[in-house]
């Protein structure tokens, strides 16, 4: 039985299209794709060393089931969703696991497992090479990473135009903004082309053993990265979905790479459901993998079958590659008939191609030498060995170099963005600050009434200097709004209100609401927290004036109706320079003071007020001596004629 293309369209982006794939002999496929269950085969395999795995027995949303997980304080390292979990062993308790989460030696979770498993839970792992040696190179000299998607394709340009700023990507991220840095949740999307025979002969068949050994891979080399994120005090993890028999009118591994757009422009129409060129579906799909995930970012891995090629090679050479900076990578099964790398190595360096990180091995061409910049960082390459070994002075172990799976050199941290520039040990991009802004420094209105003040919170992400975006990036933060707090005159914090119910993005507008108070001036103090657990950098406020409802209109902004004084203190904040507007009935006499809030007197005047009624001076911010004062709260003192004007002053520098 032969499935034509149009018999693989499907509706939605949500499930595994299960559809009779033809092969040369006429097999079917239907009934084995959907009986087979990576999950089981998963459940029945040995953890990757240093994780435990959870099986969650419900069927809830992906991106639900490992919030919930998360929360209860089991930090994801790979999963596939809705049953399989790889968590990190140590702190492990499974007496706080949520409800309906297991470990695997738990009799529930094996129980669980047996009854779902199809096929033989235990099948060898295709011949996709020995264990990784050491100075070797797994890719005999040929280049693996290509050159990034270039956005100018009408298709592509339109869908900027009109995608904007996506709900739930990280915030300043866009559309075609898939994998910036490796920080955070990744969605995998592992794809099964299966050739129907239309146009090229169907050589190669996928069998759920197959399927399986590259999901294992590919759950082992992602594991790797967990490990390294969590040695460096980076979250990070992986979310697993699996496409199976995705038809194509093309055998892609008897394609060049120069083709690989045809047989990815079938596998992709067939699985979204409509046709569009190959880059646009691209993107469509990870960004549709990312958004069913709750992830940050998003990858596609095609899996291409030549078990038995006698070369382990596509026509011109190549195998496994990548295209620099995403969404997608290609991994055959055999590659090259190699001794020297596992699949695992391949995925674990190919998904770094991904975030941007350049190799450092000899290619075939030397495009990616030592001289090179790239990432989020615009960090270098010094550690390739292109044109001469130690050209930049540099010769490390790294993943990205010769063949060390389970090094990661500092070059190739920085340029998938774990920078560390400022060298405080915490990488850049988890230290973000955030920024609050009240809509306004000065408000002023009759005493009497609660108040509500407004304003919004914003996250401050770093700028993004990728030279592959030409320097002009999207700026992105994997940070959100926590929280917005208020004090009034120093006294205690309150919680300001989301408007839209939540603090969950990285910008949020908010409201506060301050009781009834008396009439005075009052300084409120704005603080916005992010989940970074950091505050903004430069303190925001605003200068609440309440005027007595009996007093006349023009006695706002601090006037005082007592005796006929009236006193103007502004601006407040203040960088430095503060002007006051005494008026007093002329010949007045008397003393202008300002006092710290421990009550140290920091300023003085002698004053008098002229014939005109109005006494005006400004002052600098600076004691008798000349030392400028700190920014901070400060309480402003006029006694003149046996009346007391008191006034508060905000010092912002």
């Amino acid at each position: 039985m032969r499935c034509a293309l149009s018999g693989c369209v499907r509706p939605g982006l949500t499930a595994i299209i299960l559809c009779a794939l033809a092969g040369s002999a006429g097999h079917s496929y239907a009934a084995e794709t959907q009986a087979w269950d990576a999950a089981s085969s998963l459940a029945a395999s040995a953890s990757p060393p240093g994780l435990r795995l959870v099986w969650n027995s419900g069927s809830e949303d992906p991106a639900a089931a490992l919030d919930r997980l998360e929360r209860a304080g089991f930090p994801v390292a790979v999963a596939l969703p809705p049953h399989v979990y790889y968590v990190r062993a140590e702190g492990a308790s499974r007496s706080l696991l949520p409800i309906g989460f297991s470990f695997q030696e738990d009799g529930r979770a094996e129980s669980a497992a047996r009854q779902v498993a199809v096929g033989p839970p235990d099948a060898p792992e295709p011949r996709v090479g020995a264990a990784v040696g050491v100075d070797l190179d797994p890719f005999q000299g040929r280049n693996d990473a290509f050159p990034p998607i270039r956005l100018g394709s009408s298709p592509l340009r339109n869908r900027i135009a009109r995608g904007g700023m996506l709900q739930g990507l990280p915030f300043g991220a866009r559309w075609f903004d898939t994998s910036e840095f490796m920080i955070g949740r990744v969605a995998v999307s592992i794809l099964f082309p299966e050739s129907d025979g239309t146009t090229d002969p169907n050589r190669y068949n996928w069998t759920p053993a197959l399927r399986d050994s590259v999901i294992r891979s590919a759950v082992r080399g992602l594991a790797k990265w967990n490990g390294f994120a969590a040695s460096h005090g980076i979250a990070l993890s992986f979310a697993i979905e699996v496409h199976a028999g995705l038809a194509t009118r093309y055998e892609p591994i008897d394609r060049t790479v120069a083709e690989e757009d045809n047989w990815i422009e079938d596998v992709l129409a067939g699985y979204a459901g409509y046709r569009s060129d190959a880059s646009t579906l691209e993107y469509d799909v990870a960004n549709a993998a990312r958004s069913r995930l709750g992830a940050q970012w998003s990858v596609l891995l095609f899996a291409v079958q030549n078990d038995t090629d006698p070369d382990g090679a596509f026509p011109d050479g190549y195998f496994s590659h990548a295209r620099l900076g995403g969404p997608f990578f290609v991994t055959p099964v055999n590659n090259m008939n190699s001794t020297s790398a596992t699949l695992d190595f391949y995925i674990e360096h190919e998904i770094a191609h991904s975030f941007w990180a350049l190799d450092e091995h000899f290619p075939s061409n030397g495009w990616w030498s030592c001289q090179l910049t790239t990432g989020y960082f615009n960090q270098p390459n010094s550690n390739s060995v292109v044109p001469a070994p130690g050209y930049c002075g540099y010769r490390r172990g790294c993943l990205m170099y010769a063949n060390y799976p389970d090094s990661l050199c500092d070059f190739t941290q920085r340029q998938i963005g774990w920078a560390d520039l400022d060298r405080n040990g915490i990488p850049d991009l988890t230290e973000t600050h955030p920024a609050v802004f009240p809509d306004s420094s000065q408000y002023r209105t009759v005493a009497g009434s609660p108040i509500t003040l407004r304003g919004k919170a914003l996250e401050v992400a770093i700028p993004n200097q990728n030279p592959y975006h030409y320097f002009l990036g999207d700026s992105i933060s994997i940070a959100s709004i926590d929280s917005v707090r208020y004090r009034v005159d120093g006294g205690p914090a309150n919680r300001a209100v989301p408007s839209d119910g939540t603090f969950d993005s990285g910008r949020e507008w908010f409201t506060a609401t301050l009781p009834v108070l008396p009439p005075g001036d009052y300084v409120v103090e704005w603080e916005a927290w992010n989940s970074n657990g950091l505050k903004n950098a430069e303190s925001q406020f605003t200068t609440v004036s309440l005027r007595a409802p009996s007093a006349p209109a023009g006695a706002g902004g601090g006037a005082s109706a007592s005796r006929g004084l009236s006193l103007r203190v502004g601006p407040t904040p203040s960088p430095g320079p503060v002007r006051f507007t005494l008026r007093a009935p002329p010949g007045s006499r008397g003393w202008g003071r300002i006092h710290d809030v421990r009550g140290r007197e920091v300023a003085r005047w002698r004053l008098e007020v002229p014939s005109s009624g109005t006494a005006d001076w400004r002052w600098e911010g600076r004691v008798a001596g000349g030392a400028t004062l700190p920014s901070g709260l400060y309480f402003v003192s006029i006694e003149i004629d046996g009346a007391t004007l008191k006034r508060r002053l905000v010092i912002s520098r």
